[in-house]
């Protein structure tokens, strides 16, 4: 039998992971300033329960899930979303011009994650 033990070997995060996952950018949209960070798993996966039925509606998710991104309106911080009401209001505050500009950002920030998966490939 040996007496020999086996190294213990913590793994952290680097500290620019940790900055990165909690960077908030800000995206102006007409006069409101957003606040925006992608959101966790676990909340993309809350937000079906929140939504209800309205979660079979493949084109409603498409619309909602850009909507959890946003952390912040002006200043005035945004927790979240915990019921249609919430989801909804939000929507009504962020108005035509946020709603763009919040799809515009994240369909900007999933092109370069896309490619950055590319170029780590090649």
């Amino acid at each position: 039998m040996s007496n020999t033990k086996t190294p213990k070997i913590t793994i952290k995060p680097s500290e620019e992971i940790i900055k990165a996952a909690n960077e908030v950018e800000f995206v102006p949209a007409g006069d409101i300033s957003i606040g925006m960070k992608k959101p966790g798993v676990l909340r993309q996966f809350q937000i079906v329960e929140v939504v209800g039925e309205s979660a079979k509606n493949n084109v409603y998710m498409a619309m909602i899930n850009p909507i959890l991104w946003v952390v912040s309106v002006d200043g005035d911080d945004i927790p979240p979303i915990g019921s249609k009401l919430e989801l909804e209001s939000l929507i009504s505050r962020l108005g035509e011009e946020g709603v763009y500009a919040v799809m515009q950002h994240v369909m900007k920030v999933d092109k370069q994650s896309a490619g950055k998966v590319e170029s780590i490939k090649n």
